[in-house]
């Protein structure tokens, strides 16, 4: 009620409160207000699945015809008063390129809703919703629907800011309690005390005492790994006690695959269950061959499944539907479904409160945690959802009851200008435009936040200084460092004096000359003269001259400071706009950019998204690598250009022909003169390529059908699906791009054609 009556009033809201709590409804109130006002509402979620899911919800209650979806690729509905998208095609409709006139985009638009806004955190995402506050047109309001974040009220103070009048709306209450369990010995144990300061249960430091240490060789793992719980006892205690349906977070995927294995023979579903889930299962599958054979269709008649991302889209579409029906009792998923979709249970088990990452094994952040403890209870449902930890021989049972009652993690900004945001804000602002809009970013507002502290310091330090330059002189004004500079050349020249009289004493011919007496005349005349000139200013025998030098010393230790704190400030307040005129200045080197207004190259460039336009440009831009190639061969190509593949411990065991194995030299050269023009710039934008996925594409665009692609590559069926899709992404973009070379928009045309069918297709 809180927020509805903000946003009657004309302003944006960023309501922040815990999974399950309602905040759908506001969202579901701006459609409203859309719609009564015969107005528009845009509603933006952060994958293309949960803008599929929200596109139906919306359709069922307002009609096929009020609610559309524009993704990349397909536009239904597109003028309809309700338009579903993710957060990056919002972004794009900002920018007008390549969804056409910004002003039509935005016609009668009056509510932008920003689901999921905490996706702000994300390393490679996350700019994307900042773009998207920062260039959205001040009379339209923002509805930010977000998690539990430390920092709501900074967010909420900077959109205040930087887009107009903005309430926070805060709540901590779940409308279905958590209570926390940790699993060991094959027993659930409550995992908090029950007294007014939540923390660990005392018994459970008693009976699993604190982190067990590996032998010096190892030697004791294999003992100690036998203590992790087996997901057949997980399972059936939580049967036991009532607490299916359950989602069993992991953090691999094989890891997934072995818990469901190993939990398998737990009778979890009754006979009429099994009856409908025969029914359901052969509704969803029937038709898709691919489906109709799945390796995983004996688990889910025991009420079993998998859901990670390297699954078949099709497939995972189908655990979900079973899963929100009721016929699938345990999921075992990695922590992308925390994430995900909406597939709330009863219980959530989180297998540890450790991860592998990029940067080594560390503990679960506080959001980590919350975003897989929050799935647990479903509203209207249950009365309270369960979160079990599980034990694990190498994680302090202390370390589980911490992150249990820990609070939430603060929002970071990911915000960093790229090729793409030059070319697209010099498009249609001027450079002083395009530096405000830079600077109006979360991060700077961050960063500014940050350096409050510096500009009070500066203020003291300047204040002081302007203090101690009022002379302390009771008479006439002197300057004490040049009569210290006077006294100071008259040592000196006394000392070569003294220096030089000892040489000629030891040198009788030296003597003798006339010159050297008509030279030591001279030096005595001079060193007089210093001396005399000194003593004549008003500091000699000054009574205040030894608290003088006490200020003079201070003033130039002041200004030192100050110095070097304005240069660190300068730092901090233009960091994203020196990478701006960084990237400009590279774009003028390429003829992307004339002065500060992009070329036809630099208007193409403006409608391709990746890591790094400027590179996956030069590719596109270059006949050498291309002139040649077959549509099957190019698309092999873009599948180098746009694969971040890291997981190298699998084979494609399919190699590419020679003519793609010189495309690749080329793109090859391409890159290192983009990676080396970056370097005298000082820019760090990855220039990356991989053709390790780049056989699969050139066989599926030659007609494999998707069992032969099975056996062709040990990688999982939905990184290749991901690939592929991505390869078609990119290939629709050149497609799309104005000023394209008309060979290039040709070549993609049909490559196009070769790879949108089957499982690549997307389907919504």
């Amino acid at each position: 009620m809180e927020a509805i009556g903000h946003l009657d009033e004309g302003n944006s809201v960023v309501v922040c409160a815990p999974t399950g709590s309602g905040k759908t409804v506001i969202a579901e109130y701006a459609v409203e207000l859309a719609i009564r006002r015969g107005q528009r509402c845009f509603y933006t979620t952060p994958l293309k699945a949960l803008s599929n899911q929200k596109l139906h919800d919306l359709q069922k209650k307002y009609g096929a015809d009020a609610a559309g979806l524009l993704t990349g690729d397909i536009s239904i509905n597109r003028d309809a008063p309700i338009v579903v998208m993710t957060t990056e095609v919002f972004r794009n409709m900002l920018y007008g390129t390549s969804f056409g006139d910004k002003n039509r985009n935005l016609h009668k638009v009056a509510f932008v809703i920003l689901d999921e806004c905490h996706y702000m955190n994300d390393t490679e995402r996350g700019t994307v919703w900042e773009e998207s506050i920062i260039y959205s047109p001040p009379e339209i309001q923002l509805v930010a629907l977000s998690a539990t974040v430390a920092n709501a009220s900074d967010l909420t103070e900077w959109i205040d800011q930087t887009h107009g009048p903005t309430n926070l709306v805060h709540s901590g209450f779940r409308p279905v309690p958590l209570r926390f369990y940790y699993f060991g010995h094959e027993k659930l144990f409550p995992l908090l005390n029950q007294g007014p300061m939540p923390g660990l249960n005392p018994q459970l430091k008693n009976i699993f005492g604190g982190k067990q240490k590996f032998g010096k060789k190892g030697g004791n793992r294999g003992a100690r790994m036998q203590d992790i719980p087996d997901p057949r006892h997980v399972v059936a205690e939580l049967q036991k006690r009532d607490m299916l349906p359950a989602i069993y977070f992991l953090f691999s995927r094989r890891g997934c695959e072995e818990a469901m294995r190993k939990a398998r023979g737990a009778n979890l579903i009754t006979d009429a269950e099994r009856a409908e889930l025969k029914i359901a299962v052969k509704e969803l599958v029937t038709g898709n061959p691919n489906l109709e054979s799945h390796p995983h269709l004996p688990y889910l008649f025991e009420g079993l499944s998998v859901h990670h991302a390297g699954m078949l889209p099709s497939w995972k579409g189908v655990v979900e539907k079973l899963f929100q029906r009721g016929l699938i009792k345990v999921v075992f998923a990695t922590e992308t479904l925390a994430a995900g979709i909406n597939m709330p249970a009863r219980t959530t088990i989180i297998s540890a409160i450790s991860k592998r990452s990029d940067d080594g094994h560390r503990p679960l952040t506080a959001s980590e945690f919350l975003q897989m403890s929050g799935r647990a209870g479903r509203r209207g449902m249950d009365e309270v959802g369960h979160v079990v930890v599980l034990h694990h021989p190498f994680e302090a049972v202390e370390n589980a009851g911490k992150v249990a009652v820990a609070p939430p993690d603060p929002l970071t900004s990911r915000f960093t200008p790229s090729y793409g945001m030059v070319l697209n804000l010099l498009q249609r602002h001027t450079l002083e435009e395009a530096k405000d809009l830079i600077e109006r970013s979360f991060g700077q507002f961050t960063i500014n936040k940050e350096l409050e502290p510096w500009f009070v310091q500066k203020m003291e330090w300047e204040l002081e200084l302007e203090r101690l330059k009022k002379p302390m002189c009771p008479g006439e004004l002197g300057d004490l460092p040049l009569y210290r500079k006077r006294l100071e050349s008259h040592r000196i020249k006394e000392k070569q004096y003294k220096q030089m009289e000892r040489g000629l004493k030891q040198d009788k011919t030296a003597v003798a000359d006339g010159g050297a007496e008509e030279a030591f005349s001279a030096m005595r005349g001079e060193i007089k003269k210093h001396l005399s000139d000194a003593y004549a200013m008003p500091c000699h025998n000054c009574p205040v001259q030894k608290p003088c030098g006490g200020q003079d010393e201070r003033i130039r230790s002041l200004q030192a400071k100050l110095k070097d704190l304005n240069r660190r400030i300068q730092r901090g307040l233009g960091r994203n706009w020196i990478l701006f005129e960084s990237l400009a200045n590279v774009l003028r080197l390429q003829g992307y950019l004339n002065g500060d207004v992009p070329t036809k190259l630099g208007e193409m460039a403006a409608a391709i998204r990746g890591t790094n336009e400027l590179f996956l440009c030069e590719v596109g831009l270059s006949k050498e690598v291309y002139k040649d190639l077959t549509p099957s061969e190019f698309a092999a190509v873009l599948t180098a250009i746009i694969s971040d593949e890291s997981r190298l411990e699998t084979t494609a065991k399919i190699k590419v022909n020679p003519a793609v194995d010189m495309a690749l030299a080329r793109i090859q050269k391409i890159a290192k003169r983009v990676f080396r023009l970056q370097r005298e710039f000082d820019i760090d934008i990855p220039v990356a390529y991989s053709p390790v996925l780049s056989g699969l594409t050139q066989m599926w665009a030659n007609g494999a059908t998707w069992d032969e692609m099975r056996e062709a590559t040990d990688y999982d069926e939905g990184d290749v699906v991901r690939c592929l899709r991505r390869t078609v992404d990119i290939c629709r973009q050149f497609l799309r791009a104005p000023n394209a070379p008309q060979d290039l928009i040709e070549l993609c045309t049909n490559t196009e054609l070769l790879l949108a069918r089957d499982e690549v297709q997307e389907a919504f």
